[in-house]
């Protein structure tokens, strides 16, 4: 069986997130970033595992999407706010491409969805990097909470039945 992951902003090539994110983002470069979100990525990710990424994979022109090529498993992507380079050319990297998606008992969006839509499902989301939605039904998986590497899909589970406790 495969494992599950999910990741979200990772924000390749953009130079300002080590600004916005200091704290949890503290490199000298983008490419000392972007070097350590690979490196952590394949190291829990393997080739046939599947990975959920959540939004704003890249900035800096339509050229950096091919960071995703370096990266292992079964990429998806749930386009965020910052994705502004066309699905064709996601699709190149990633084996599908949505705007949001039911998937198993969640809802997977970038921007965490009011939950008066769907009251009884967990919305795994990105967008809000370090700050948290303190209510049961939401969890982020940006990088900056998950120490900057994909969170297990297991991990996850935990963190809902600790929310519901």
């Amino acid at each position: 069986m495969n494992n599950i992951w999910f990741i979200a902003d990772t924000h390749f090539q953009h130079k300002n997130i080590l600004e916005f994110e200091p704290i949890h983002r503290p490199f000298r470069s983008i490419e000392e970033h972007d070097e350590t979100i690979i490196a952590n990525w394949n190291r829990v990710v393997r080739p046939n595992d599947i990975i959920w990424h959540l939004g704003d994979f890249c900035f800096g022109g339509r050229g950096n999407v091919s960071i995703a090529g370096r990266l292992n498993g079964h990429r998806r992507l749930v386009m965020g706010n910052h994705d502004c380079y066309g699905v064709e050319l996601y699709a190149q990297y990633f084996e599908k491409v949505y705007g949001a998606i039911h998937y198993k008992e969640f809802i997977l969006t970038h921007i965490p969805i009011k939950k008066a839509y769907h009251p009884e499902i967990v919305n795994i989301h990105g967008h809000t990097h370090s700050k948290s939605i303190n209510e049961a039904g939401y969890i982020c998986v940006s990088v900056e909470q998950t120490n900057l590497t994909p969170i297990h899909i297991d991990e996850i589970s935990a963190k809902i039945k600790a929310n519901s406790e």
